[in-house]
């Protein structure tokens, strides 16, 4: 604009210094103006506004100088209103030039652009100690770096980018850290950094709960009066795997106030390290159902622990020794741990009042097993040796079995010191009873199967008066005479071999289910009618040959199976049974057509059994 004033001067004074003769026509002068100039543009185009072209001029946009790359243009050269797009923080001339005919005209403007600029905004979100989040003002493309120690960062924008690239992130830190963050755009060739300091405070409860996906759902977690979660029950929910992974999800660890904590049937393949090293407050801990194959040597820091439930896990193969720090332990279930040792220290958790160890083929148990003086059920494994002498110690035990393999499973000669036993399942070669075993006098409920059978049983044995239940293994002709005095008794079933039953059997009055098949006895004593509650009887394939006359005095007797003796008659008496008798099996003896024909006419009620394949 400026190179056209000066040419009209020029002109003038050319023409004034002419004489008359000299002057010829003037020429009209022919410039153009190519707009204002632009400075500190901020945005990095602009709208030039040079003169309207006229009928039959054309124009052209050139860059005299100023940093030329590729995204610097002219959206179109030929237009005087074009716009421009130059760099950041460069000084551009530009050139326009007007073309009319044979004459041309030019003039030139100056554009700057003001330097490329960024910032990093904070988004209002959760109120997360540790956690950041971050926008940055993005151009062409960004890259967030970080100096200082953090967890990690995720990009929130969903368009497919590197996370450290997303403008848009969350940045997770570790607790009580300080890092820098800085946010570098590119615009082209240009680029500019913005930088926060983080001070990160502890994680929080929140945190955790987030991480988790049970935030705010109280179905899986319980608070306190302070808010502190003091529960959480994720039971088979496949989220709960994070609590194995302490390192990429350290939020957990704010859980410290947790008393009880319930995340079964999980894909759980490591122990959760955040358990023994965050959650000292733990008083209920429930694991079972799940795949991790150790227990770290640090379980013992759980000192509060009141229940333990680490079932039905396969390949857990033993304990640590600081298991015996648990001194507040009252409940433990290890079923089908694949435990195969348990160690000596076991004995330390003198507060047990429940051990279930089912379905785990232990060698032995811990010589001081006796110190667990409040154990009062002890559902025990498969072991290999017989239980230590000190088992007698356990004065509290009211329900007892274990199994014990191999030939001649013996037990303590004082086991009877175990007064207040009310249950004992035995399974294993068992030949003999010790003479204290009768003083277990408050037992109701007692097996002893999988044995070659029993050759010693104590005289005394009728001092069980309270049994109730009674399954024996038992390899001798007669069963000591004091067995009258079982009187509570309601169920017996004998198995291996006895050829007679107690003569004054019927003193046990309350009897209500006998079976005793395959044991080759030989008779009933006359006192068996005298069972009145019996309901029923099995006395299958064995070697009697007559029923007592009275038989028929059963009046309860519902059913009676005596396949496969001996027998040729009934007793007329069992006519009596006709109103109670609903079951008859009688295959397998030696009955004639009339004698089966005799029966269903007295007993037109019972279904009878008269044969059986195999009879």
């Amino acid at each position: 604009m400026k190179n056209c004033l000066l040419l009209v001067i020029g002109i003038f004074i050319i023409t004034a210094c002419q004489t008359k003769e000299d002057q010829e026509p003037v020429i009209p002068p022919y410039f153009i103006d190519g707009g204002e100039d632009f400075l500190n543009v901020n945005k990095f185009s602009i709208r030039l506004n040079a003169d309207s072209l006229k009928l039959s001029e054309s124009g052209l946009w050139t860059i005299l100088s100023g940093l030329d790359e590729e995204k610097v243009s002219f959206e179109d050269p030929k237009n005087p209103k074009t716009i421009f797009h130059g760099m950041p923080g460069e000084k551009y001339e530009l050139l326009w030039e007007v073309k009319f005919g044979a004459k041309s005209s030019s003039d030139t403007v100056v554009v700057t652009f003001a330097p490329l600029q960024t910032e990093i905004l904070e988004v209002s979100g959760d109120s997360f100690q540790t956690r950041k989040m971050l926008t940055g003002k993005s151009y062409d493309h960004g890259l967030w770096t970080i100096e200082g120690d953090y967890h990690h960062l995720r990009g929130l924008s969903n368009q497919g980018l590197v996370d450290e690239k997303d403008p848009n992130v969350l940045i997770y830190g570790l607790e009580n850290t300080t890092i820098k963050i800085t946010w570098t755009t590119w615009y082209g060739s240009k680029s500019a950094s913005s930088s926060i300091e983080f001070e990160s405070g502890e994680y929080q409860q929140e945190e955790a709960l987030q991480e988790l996906q049970i935030l705010n759902n109280d179905y899986y977690y319980k608070v306190n009066e302070n808010g502190d979660v003091i529960e959480i029950n994720m039971l088979g929910i496949p989220r709960a795997w994070i609590f194995s992974d302490l390192e990429q999800f350290p939020e957990l660890q704010a859980l410290k106030y947790l008393e009880k904590l319930r995340i079964p049937g999980n894909p759980i393949y490591d122990f959760p390290e955040v358990i023994t090293k965050s959650y000292h407050k733990l008083k209920y801990l429930d694991l079972s159902h799940n795949h991790f194959t150790t227990i770290p040597e640090d379980f013992g820091n759980l000192t509060e622990l009141d229940t333990l439930i680490i079932s039905s896990i396969p390949n857990l193969s033993t304990l640590p020794e600081s298991i015996g720090n648990l001194k507040k332990l009252r409940y433990l279930d290890m079923v089908d741990a694949g435990l195969t040792s348990l160690p000596e220290s076991f004995s330390e958790m003198t507060n047990l009042n429940y051990v279930s160890l089912e379905l785990n083929n232990i060698a032995k148990l811990p010589e001081q097993i006796g110190n667990l003086k409040n154990l009062e059920t002890f559902r025990g494994p498969v072991l290999s040796e017989s239980i230590p002498a000190s088992f007698s110690d356990l004065s509290s035990l009211k329900f007892c079995f274990f199994t014990v393999k191999g030939p001649n499973a013996t037990l303590p000669e004082d086991f009877g010191r175990l007064t207040n036993l009310e249950t004992l399942w035995l399974t294993g070669d068992y030949l003999r009873l010790p003479a204290s075993f009768v003083n277990l006098t408050e037992l109701q409920d007692l097996s002893i199967t999988y044995s070659t059978g029993l050759t010693e049983i104590p005289m005394d044995f009728g001092k069980l008066n309270k049994l109730n239940k009674l399954v024996l293994v038992v390899r001798m002709p007669r069963l000591p005479e004091s067995f009258d005095q079982l009187v509570n008794l309601q169920y017996l079933s004998l198995h291996g071999e006895l050829n007679y039953l107690p003569n004054n059997i019927g003193n046990l009055k309350n009897l209500i289910g006998l079976s005793a098949s395959s044991i080759k006895l030989k008779e009933l004593p006359e006192s068996f009618a005298e069972l009145k509650y019996l309901r029923e009887v099995r006395l299958i394939s064995n070697e009697i040959t007559h029923l007592p006359a009275s038989i028929g005095e059963l009046d309860n007797l519902y059913l009676m199976d005596i396949g496969r003796n001996d027998i040729s008659e009934i007793p007329p008496s069992i006519a009596k049974l006709a109103d109670t008798l609903r079951y008859l099996a009688v295959n397998g003896n030696n009955f004639t057509q009339s004698q089966f024909d005799w029966l269903k006419e007295m007993l037109p009620n019972t279904e009878i059994t008269f044969t059986l394949p195999g009879d």
